[in-house]
């Protein structure tokens, strides 16, 4: 059904779909989900506490909201805005046959081999070319795997969250345990600016010059089908994409640019930029600016967004998890991205930093991929006695 409703890029019927007024986004948390045990109050304070963090990270050069409004109305009148607004293969291309290096790692290193690759993407906003391309860690993407043997075995890109990125940070960050159980093989990516493509913090993407931010999603989704081809040619008999908070925005978002993924898999994702902005306060200015800032955002965010998009991905091929007490990426924008794809949402009582009982979860969204044929049981071996 969702398929059917949605119409792609139909800014009016997805303003109107998501029922999120300027400034609701916290009181309806507050009405919705009430924590009641400790460990719940915990992961409800802490997400507040990281939202009142985010505030405060601001750019040196954050511009004032009317300089704000200025630039977004003279880059709706661009000819390459209006290129990325009405051709879709402009934006989403799909990668050629792209040289990918392997190297062994170190015992000491975290994994046991990296792919790298030189990442260029074909820019469409000329204005950025010359600062989005000065970022030459950024020009080199990054897998690293975590087992030895790929060849035969269902395999899962994990995509970070926001200022994330580094291995070391990765593999304590998700729950290892549940995908080697399913005998699922996992490979460590790492978003633009993140991880050893950027060594700023907060990270130069996403940031407040839209037309970056919208290149930085681009290169993201092409670097990810490449990812995913580099794991088909190493011998992957199922390659799959799972991705945390603003990792699950991409997941989610390659699911509606290609079907070339066995599953995607988004945790505690956000469904839209412009409306977490507006959820935790970080839309600039104060009032008719705000909101005009807020309407612009969403606006123009709208071709990358996932849930302004058709699905190219099955329902049974999705899923999506949710902290009941997530306070950033809420339950909402989990379940606007669940109907959207036709799946169901997956909840745990956690939050986005205390994530309590996530491990369930991500059992139960595993092998609701192994029930419906997605993914194959893990066949289990009894060892011989010596």
């Amino acid at each position: 059904m969702a398929r059917e409703a949605q119409q792609t890029w139909d800014a009016p019927n997805i303003g109107r779909a998501s029922g999120i007024s300027l400034k609701s986004g916290g009181a309806e948390l507050a009405a919705n989900a009430k924590p009641s045990r400790l460990i719940q109050k915990l992961a409800y304070r802490a997400d507040g506490f990281l939202v009142s963090q985010i505030s405060k990270l601001q750019p040196s050069d954050l511009k004032d909201p009317p300089e704000l409004v200025h630039d977004l109305t003279a880059f709706a009148s661009s000819e390459d805005y209006r290129t990325y607004r009405h051709s879709a293969r402009e934006v989403f291309p799909t990668p050629g046959r792209i040289a990918v290096r392997k190297r062994w790692l170190a015992p000491q290193r975290v994994g046991y081999a990296e792919w790298s690759w030189h990442s260029a993407h074909p820019l469409l906003f000329k204005d950025v070319k010359r600062e989005y391309r000065s970022h030459r860690d950024n020009r080199t993407a990054l897998l690293r795997t975590l087992n030895l043997r790929i060849k035969g075995k269902p395999m899962a890109i994990l995509v970070n969250g926001f200022s994330s990125g580094h291995h070391l940070m990765e593999r304590v960050a998700w729950p290892m345990r549940e995908f080697f159980r399913q005998g699922i093989g996992v490979s460590l990516f790492a978003l633009p600016f993140h991880g050893r493509r950027g060594h700023a913090f907060p990270p130069e993407w996403p940031q407040q010059d839209t037309a970056f931010t919208i290149e930085g999603f681009r290169q993201a989704v092409w670097d990810l089908q490449i990812a995913i081809r580099a794991m088909r040619d190493a011998g992957a008999s199922h390659v799959g994409v799972v991705g945390m908070s603003l990792g699950g925005y991409t997941a989610s978002l390659l699911a509606t640019v290609t079907s070339n993924v066995d599953f995607v898999l988004a945790y505690i994702p956000i469904c839209s930029v412009a409306d977490v902005m507006n959820d935790n306060d970080l839309v600039p200015g104060t009032g008719d600016i705000q909101r005009t800032l807020y309407e612009g955002y969403r606006e123009q965010l709208v071709p990358i967004t996932p849930v302004c998009r058709m699905p190219k991905v099955e329902p049974e091929r999705v899923s999506i998890i949710s902290g009941e007490y997530d306070r950033l990426a809420t339950v909402e924008h989990g379940q606007r991205l669940a109907d959207h794809f036709g799946t169901e949402l997956i909840k745990f009582p956690g939050g986005h930093i205390v994530q309590n009982r996530r491990a369930q979860a991500f059992r139960e969204a595993l092998e609701g991929f192994q029930d419906r044929g997605v993914l194959p049981r893990k066949r289990w071996t009894r060892r011989s006695k010596r």
